[in-house]
């Protein structure tokens, strides 16, 4: 049997596991922060910019910056309420709890708003989410940048607020009024704000995806787990599961969009 003293062992190994370090360091595979880099448009004249679709809950405002050039402190700002100022190094998820209690039934301020305001700050294009609308300040600061459609900001007025909202110079509430902005007519299109009967907010159970035609198969499969009692929101299942809402929604979407 071949003994190996126990010092020489000792030093061996640690001289192994920093030389390992040091060359993963070298070579670029060793990083401990993590990045926040969204995905990148693969084709066409887009190819290699940052791809809005991508941004997740976890991004802070200081992250789109960096990513997007969308200017953290005044975005931040743009999304706080008059109870809560955001500050830039937080998480953007904040967003769904922060709104949930203040918007009308079928509406929704989170993830997928910020996605978004970044579209549409930066001209990067996306399909917005069935519901998503944004806060008067948001809409303030986009109607301010250099060639803005303030008739497609109007879409994502919060219906209830539309009246109140900022006036700059580009007025957003003049290009939205409450009747085009609650009528859902096919103006709107695909995010207008306006949610269908199938459409997936913040209060919708399990059971209502049920209803809808979908089987528990078919949830546990979108969701990554298996889905809680009948009356529990899947907003509430993700919470308690360590998912983001806002992806587990887009996958659900899915599937009840494509029951007839």
């Amino acid at each position: 049997m071949i003994r190996v003293k126990t010092l020489p062992l000792a030093i061996a190994v640690v001289a192994v596991m920093f030389g390992g370090v040091a060359l993963s360091k070298a070579v670029g595979y060793w990083n401990t922060t993590s990045t926040k880099e969204p995905a990148k448009f693969k084709n066409g004249e887009l190819a290699g910019l940052p791809n809005p679709a991508d941004i997740r809950g976890s991004y802070t405002w200081l992250d789109l910056e960096k990513a997007f050039g969308v200017p953290a402190a005044e975005s931040a700002r743009a999304f706080s309420t008059a109870d809560r100022a955001l500050d830039p190094a937080e998480r953007v998820s904040v967003l769904e709890e922060l709104y949930l209690p203040i918007l009308p039934p079928g509406l929704e301020i989170g993830t997928g708003a910020v996605r978004l305001f970044v579209s549409l700050y930066t001209g990067l294009p996306l399909e917005a989410e069935e519901g998503s609308v944004l806060p008067d300040g948001a809409l303030e600061l986009l109607s301010q940048r250099p060639g803005m459609d303030d008739e497609a900001l109007g879409r994502y007025v919060i219906p209830s607020n539309a009246p109140a909202a900022p006036a700059p110079a580009a007025p957003v509430p003049a290009a939205a009024s409450p009747a085009a902005s609650q009528s859902g007519t096919s103006q709107a299109g695909t995010g207008s704000g306006q949610a269908t009967a199938r459409s997936i907010v913040g209060k919708t159970t399990f059971g209502d995806l049920y209803d809808w035609g979908l089987t528990e198969d078919q949830v546990a499969a979108a969701i990554g787990y298996a889905p809680g009692p009948r009356s529990q929101s899947v907003r509430d299942s993700a919470t308690a599961n360590g998912k983001e809402f806002s992806e587990l929604k887009i996958a659900l979407q899915a599937l009840v969009d494509a029951r007839p």
